[in-house]
């Protein structure tokens, strides 16, 4: 008798014990997430609150932005030119026949619109990249930079959805053009504010320097 009493009191002890350790895991488990869950919707503020500030920001630009009517800006439909565009002054950005080997023309004009811009001159430059296959020009992306000297409008083309027609899409607006030269290569980007890196920002257009033609 009393070896079955001693033998229930064992049972009990464990059971007693194996259930705190649950609910010390569980309790832990439940804390982690929450901890986890607190973090995830901290970094989510964050984000939200960041793409806030850059929404606020681009309206603000908008709003400032002082439209130039007399830019002097080529026909849209010159761009699947290849010949016109060059003629024109378009930068362009190309390969030939698939090769991986890309051809850049006409680059001085960015540079022209990022002087005029850091001098606060008012500036226009249409970029055009595309390749050139079996002689027929074909283009793959179509942008146009407008600055009034204090603040940068881009507008992208599409190029796809109407094959006999560019479709403008909404301008952004930038609050400055940068050119940097990451290793052997050139790239141009527009940044989001003036706080962020010139290393940073969306590109504009890069390339090998080996690229440029003239």
């Amino acid at each position: 008798m009393k070896r079955y009493i001693l033998l229930a009191s064992i049972v009990t002890v464990v059971l007693v014990v194996s259930g705190c350790t649950n609910n010390k895991i569980s309790n832990e488990n439940m804390n982690n997430k929450s901890i986890a869950f607190t973090e995830t919707t901290t970094n989510k503020e964050k984000s939200d609150l960041k793409n806030d500030d850059i929404i606020e920001e681009e309206k603000k630009l908008e709003a400032s932005y002082e439209e130039k009517n007399g830019l002097k800006k080529p026909d849209i439909e010159e761009a699947r030119d290849f010949e016109a565009s060059l003629k024109n002054g378009s930068v362009i950005m190309i390969s030939r026949d698939n090769s991986k080997e890309l051809e850049v023309y006409n680059i001085t004009n960015l540079d022209n619109f990022i002087d005029s811009f850091n001098k606060g001159k008012e500036g226009y430059v249409r970029i055009i990249k595309g390749s050139i296959i079996h002689n027929k020009f074909l283009v793959n992306k179509l942008d146009e930079y407008e600055t009034d000297g204090k603040i940068v409008k881009s507008i992208s083309y599409d190029a796809y959805s109407n094959k006999d027609k560019f479709t403008a899409g909404s301008p952004i607006y930038s609050p400055k053009i940068v050119k940097t030269y990451p290793d052997n290569s050139i790239r141009y980007a527009i940044l989001e504010s003036k706080d962020t890196p010139d290393n940073m920002g969306a590109t504009v257009i890069s390339f090998d320097k080996s690229s440029i033609k003239n």
